[in-house]
């Protein structure tokens, strides 16, 4: 999770996406983003893309930073399958617990 403050610009205010972030996104340099609240406190920021061609690239390219990043890891020693899955959907319903 990534942490920004809101600074003042002129009349507006702006939020600095950190360039890790931009990267994992996929978000370009002056790339049309759309801006929605979907809820009070909550802001949800998508880049917009047009062209299929780009979408297929972007996809392709978005395939390619998975499979570099996956590691696999040697199996837990006393834990069965049932163990794991628990585990992480207890550590995903306290990451939205948090939100």
């Amino acid at each position: 999770m990534t942490v920004s403050t809101l600074t003042k610009v002129g009349n507006s205010m702006a939020v600095l996406l950190p360039k890790t972030l931009r990267q994992e996104a996929c978000i370009e340099p002056d790339a049309p983003l759309r801006l929605d609240s979907p809820r009070k406190g909550v802001v949800v920021i998508t880049a917009v893309y047009d062209d299929s061609a780009d979408r297929l690239t972007r996809l392709r390219e978005a395939e390619e930073r998975i499979v570099s990043r996956k590691t696999r890891a040697p199996w837990p020693q006393g834990k069965t399958a049932d163990d794991l899955l628990r585990e992480g959907k207890e550590r995903g319903a306290r990451e939205i617990a948090s939100l």
